[in-house]
C-alpha cells in the first residue's frame, strides 16, 4: 500500500532513489500548525532513501526552503484550506509553479483568524490549481469530525471528479477510517496518495517504523503520538489568536 510502486507517475520526477525507505506526502511544520523543524527533517532522513513533501496550511516558506536543500528529495506541495473547512492536498511541478500558486490565489485569501482556513470556496482552488501543472489529492476523506468530508460535505460527489487522488492511508488517523478510503479510490478509479499528517516529531518517527520496522512499530504509541499532537495543535491555533489579537 506505501510503496514506490503505488506512487502516480505524477511524483517520479522528485526522487532519484530506486528503493525508498520514506515516502510522506503530508507533513506540517511550525510554520503553520505544527511543531517539527525544518532541521529535524533534515537529520533524520541524511541516510535514509525517501520522498517527502512539506504541506503546510495555506503557507509554502518551509517547502520551499527544503526543496533547495541538498540531498533532500522535496516535492512542492501545501494543504490549502477552503472556507468551510474542506481541505486539498496540492502539488506542483516545480517550486516556482507553487510559489506563483500561492502568491497569486492562497496569500491574499488568508483566514486572519484561522490557520487552516481561507475566504475562498472548494471550487475556486480546483480552478486555480489546474492552471499549473499539478496534482490534486482529497486528504482524510474519512476522518474525524470536520475531516469526514464524506459525511459532512454534500458536495464530496463532484469533487471526486476533479482530483486525481485520494489519500488511501493518513497516519494520524484510525485504521478502519483509512479502509474507507481505500474502498472509495478503487470505486472511483482514483490514484492514491499516502502520509503521516504529522505536526510534531514523534509521528514523523512512528509512521518511519510503519514503513520499515514493523516489530518496533505500535499502534498504542502511535495512538499516544496522535494524542499529543492534537494537544500541540490546540496550542498552537490558541497562540495564533493571541498573537493578533
Amino acid at each position: 500500500m506505501i510503496s514506490a510502486n503505488n506512487l502516480p507517475a505524477f511524483f517520479d520526477k522528485f526522487s532519484p532513489e530506486t528503493s525508498l525507505q520514506y515516502i510522506d506526502l503530508h507533513i506540517h511544520t511550525e510554520d503553520s500548525d505544527g511543531l517539527i523543524k525544518p532541521k529535524f527533517i533534515k537529520d533524520f532522513l541524511k541516510n535514509v532513501p525517501h520522498l517527502i513533501s512539506i504541506t503546510d496550511h495555506n503557507s509554502i516558506k518551509n517547502n520551499l526552503k527544503l526543496c533547495t536543500t541538498k540531498n533532500l528529495n522535496v516535492v512542492p506541495g501545501i494543504e490549502i484550506g477552503c472556507k468551510d473547512s474542506f481541505e486539498f492536498l496540492i502539488y506542483f511541478d516545480t517550486a516556482q509553479e507553487l510559489e506563483d500558486f500561492y502568491i497569486n490565489s492562497v496569500e491574499p485569501f488568508k483566514n486572519k483568524y484561522k490557520i487552516t482556513r481561507t475566504e475562498k470556496m472548494y471550487q475556486f482552488y480546483l480552478e486555480e490549481a489546474k492552471q499549473y501543472n499539478s496534482f490534486i489529492s482529497i486528504p482524510h476523506i474519512a476522518g474525524i469530525a470536520q475531516k469526514n468530508y464524506l459525511k459532512n460535505k454534500s458536495y464530496i460527489k463532484g469533487v471526486l471528479q476533479e482530483v486525481d487522488a485520494l489519500e488511501i492511508y493518513n497516519h494520524a488517523i484510525p485504521k478502519n477510517r483509512n479502509l474507507i478510503a481505500q474502498k472509495l479510490r478503487k470505486k472511483e478509479d482514483k490514484l492514491a496518495t499516502f502520509g503521516s499528517d504529522a505536526h510534531i516529531n514523534k509521528e514523523i518517527i512512528s509512521f518511519h517504523n510503519f514503513q520499515n520496522n514493523f516489530y518496533e512499530f505500535s499502534y498504542y504509541k502511535k495512538n499516544f503520538y496522535n494524542i499529543c499532537s492534537i494537544v500541540a495543535l490546540f496550542g498552537k491555533h490558541l497562540y495564533h489568536l493571541f498573537e493578533i489579537s
